[in-house]
Order: structure tokens, then C-alpha cells, then sequence
């Protein structure tokens, strides 16, 4: 198996961990919390969360193509 096919799923999971993490700790109702702040958290989450779904996806076409290349 191909490495860049192993970074790309690590790195899919630590983005979507973080974006997960980031989302989970937003408490608009906290002290200090403005509206600004949290829209940009949940958007930076979100984004996060987008990013590793890409990585994931990514591997996992590069993975057939090589399977379909291997059985032609």
C-alpha cells in the first residue's frame, strides 16, 4: 500500500478530530462568547470537518483506481 494513502487518512482523522473538538467545546452561552466568535468557531469546525472528508475521500478513489488497474 501506497503511504501517501496512509498520511491522507491520518490526516482526514486529525482534521475531522479537531473540527469535531472545536464544535463540541463552543458554549455560546459562556462568558465573553460573542455571536462573531462562535459563528467563526462553528465555521472553522465545519471547514475542518469538510477537509479530512476530503482527505478520506480522496484515498479511497485512489484506492479503487488501483484496484481497477490491478484487475484490468
Amino acid at each position: 500500500m501506497d503511504t501517501r494513502i496512509i498520511i491522507f487518512w491520518i490526516l482526514g482523522s486529525v482534521l475531522i478530530f479537531l473540527g469535531s473538538l472545536i464544535a463540541g467545546s463552543v458554549d455560546p452561552s459562556a462568558l465573553g462568547a460573542t455571536t462573531g466568535g462562535v459563528i467563526l468557531s462553528y465555521t472553522i469546525s465545519f471547514i475542518l470537518i469538510l477537509l479530512g472528508g476530503m482527505f478520506w475521500i480522496s484515498a479511497a478513489m485512489y484506492l479503487t483506481e488501483e484496484e481497477e488497474r490491478a484487475h484490468s
